[in-house]
């Protein structure tokens, strides 16, 4: 078995060129440089390739480039190997499935939206048809089908709080993520996030005034801004006039706006 996981490393995983919050040289991103060498995972995210065909897992494996824990699986008829997000409670030599029509749900199938019931924690959905998971893949993520819109749509509130519409024809796999203490732990010292890439940050208040736009005894009265001048916390960044807005049903930012005013007057 070790000769052969051998060669399924040299086809799954790959090495990966770290930018540092870099292009072309220039800093475009400041904090972010050194860290720990990582090679990359191939996460298959189309799941529907492989319709009808039994995925056996071989082993639940951490990876540097995410959250959650992946899972090495295989085709038993083919013999192909690959990779994929692990669900909790999903236990070695347990075997999943992707399927239109699937009568018994267990955690890690795969299916349609509208073969799901709703109330049913989901992950790993898709945005659009045929797109691949795009949503709820960080550790202990899962969204939840509230009900159906109607025959085209389904209302799904996703971890971020946000309602949205989703095609009844996206797949999507039932369960939550693993790893979900992943929030809960807590870094005991400096090289761990020195480890992750992340350098020490100074704040604006500490710099000069040619350095930061809050340099100097005081910011003056300003509204918080980042280091290019921009202005930040609390201003939404999103395009109004954007397409996939008219799916949107109850966003995020307005859900926070409400917790803020409730423990205001509460």
């Amino acid at each position: 078995m070790a000769l052969k996981l051998r060669g399924i490393n040299r086809r799954l995983i790959t090495g990966k060129t770290r930018i540092s919050g870099r292009n072309k040289g220039l800093i475009t991103f400041r904090t972010i440089g050194g860290g720990l060498k990582r090679k990359y995972r191939f996460i298959e995210y189309f799941r529907q390739k492989w319709i009808d065909q039994w995925l056996y897992i071989i082993r639940i494996e951490y990876d540097p480039n995410r959250t959650g824990y992946i899972a090495l699986c295989s085709i038993i008829k083919q013999g192909i190997y690959l990779y994929i997000i692990s669900n909790n409670k999903m236990e070695v030599g347990s075997l999943i499935t992707t399927s239109n029509n699937i009568l018994n749900l267990k955690i890690g199938y795969t299916t349609k939206i509208k073969n799901i019931p709703e109330g049913i924690l989901i992950n790993n959905l898709e945005l659009y048809e045929n797109s691949g998971s795009k949503l709820s893949r960080a550790a202990g993520t899962s969204s939840i089908i509230i009900k159906r819109f109607n025959k085209k749509y389904s209302l799904v509130k996703l971890s971020s709080k946000e309602f949205r519409l989703i095609s009844n024809d996206c797949f999507a796999t039932i369960g939550s993520v693993s790893n979900y203490k992943h929030n809960l732990k807590k870094k005991k010292k400096a090289s761990e996030s020195i480890f992750k890439g992340i350098r020490p940050r100074v704040r604006g208040l500490a710099m000069n005034p040619v350095d930061h736009p809050h340099g100097g005894r005081t910011k003056g009265g300003m509204h918080w801004r980042t280091f290019s001048g921009k202005l930040a916390y609390n201003v939404s960044t999103r395009k109004k006039k954007k397409m996939s807005s008219k799916y949107i049903i109850y966003g995020q930012r307005k859900n926070k706006l409400k917790e803020k005013e409730k423990l205001r007057n509460g």
